[in-house]
């Protein structure tokens, strides 16, 4: 039995297309706790992973934030779309009130707002997706791994 996560296996068509990875920044910031491995998603903003712990960390203002501590926000719900994290694997998605679906699967989750273009879908499990709203880009924390996507327009 494969323990990769449901998310993962339905971004990935079942582990057959690979998802598009992300490497790990190698800038050097100031507050992080030693261990961590971070991806750079903005100029300033940093998606931080301590130990399975996910962070987002402002090189601008030296701040952290735990993930899960973010406010929820509704300001997703209604919205349809089109995303990729995997070559020649794009999906449909619906945002609906505290779940989301993705192709023909549904996921419990919380959108929850880190800044005013970047929110977080935070999936029951602990998978994460960081949606950039002013790029259409995604950043993810899936399966224990940083990938990263697009929102199709």
């Amino acid at each position: 039995m494969s323990s990769d996560s449901k998310l993962y296996k339905v971004l990935t068509a079942n582990g057959r297309s690979h998802p598009y990875g992300m490497i790990a920044s190698s800038e050097v910031v100031r507050g992080i706790p030693s261990g961590c491995s971070l991806v750079k998603c903005t100029d300033n903003l940093f998606l931080a992973d301590n130990n399975g712990k996910l962070f987002i960390y402002d090189n601008e203002k030296e701040t952290l934030k735990e993930l899960f501590s973010l406010p929820n926000t509704n300001e997703a719900d209604g919205f349809v779309t089109e995303i990729s994290l995997s070559p020649d694997v794009i999906l449909p998605v619906e945002v609906l009130n505290d779940s989301m679906r993705i192709g023909n699967d549904i996921f419990k989750v919380a959108v929850k707002k880190a800044e005013e273009k970047l929110l977080v879908i935070q999936f029951e499990d602990g998978d994460v997706i960081l949606f950039d709203t002013s790029r259409f880009l995604l950043y993810g924390f899936i399966n224990k791994k940083f990938i990263c996507g697009y929102v199709e327009v």
